[in-house]
C-alpha cells in the first residue's frame, strides 16, 4: 500500500465518510509537509462538525496552528467560520483559524481569521502622543509667517 492510500485510509478511519474532504486534507497535510515545511503535523476529525482537519507548527516553538482545507467552488459564510472556531479553537491553539483554499489544480491559498476581532481603540499613550501633535500643528501654523520671516532674514539665535 502506497502512502496517499495509508493516509487516506487512516483519516477515513477517523470517522469522515466524504471522499472529497478526505482528498482535501491529503493535499492540505501534505503541503503543510512537504511545501511550508510546517512542524508536528496531525490530520484531526471533529465529528460534531463533520470536519476533517490539520493542526501544525510554522515554527519548532510555535503554538498548534488550526488549517481547515476547503474547495474554492464551496461557500464560505460567517456562520461556517464561526461555527469552525466554536468546535475547533482551544487553548493551546488560540482564537485562530486558517480556511486553506484548494482549487482544482491543487493551487492552495491559506487565509486566517481570528475570533473576537473588535474595532481598534486607541490607547490612553495614543490619545496624548496626539493630542501633543495636534497642538505643535496649531502653534507652528499661528506662527507660520514669523518663522518664515526669521529663516530669510537669518535671526539670530541666542545659546
Amino acid at each position: 500500500m502506497d502512502v496517499e492510500s495509508k493516509i487516506k485510509e487512516d483519516m477515513s478511519s477517523l470517522g469522515c465518510k466524504s471522499e472529497k474532504k478526505i482528498s482535501l486534507a491529503y493535499h492540505l497535510y501534505m503541503y503543510l509537509i512537504d511545501e511550508k515545511l510546517m512542524y508536528d503535523c496531525e490530520y484531526c476529525y471533529n465529528r460534531d462538525i463533520e470536519t476533517l482537519y490539520v493542526v501544525a507548527r510554522r515554527n519548532k516553538n510555535d503554538k498548534l496552528n488550526i488549517y481547515v482545507p476547503v474547495a474554492t467552488h464551496d461557500d464560505v459564510t460567517m456562520h461556517l467560520i464561526n461555527e469552525l472556531q466554536v468546535n475547533l479553537c482551544t487553548v493551546e491553539t488560540g482564537p485562530m483559524i486558517n480556511l486553506a483554499f484548494i482549487d482544482g489544480d491543487f493551487t492552495t491559498v491559506i487565509y486566517s481569521f481570528i475570533k473576537g476581532i473588535v474595532a481598534r481603540t486607541n490607547s490612553e499613550k495614543q490619545n496624548k502622543r496626539e493630542e501633543k501633535r495636534s497642538f505643535i500643528n496649531n502653534e507652528l501654523k499661528k506662527k507660520r509667517n514669523e518663522i518664515l520671516n526669521e529663516a530669510l532674514n537669518g535671526v539670530v539665535v541666542d545659546d
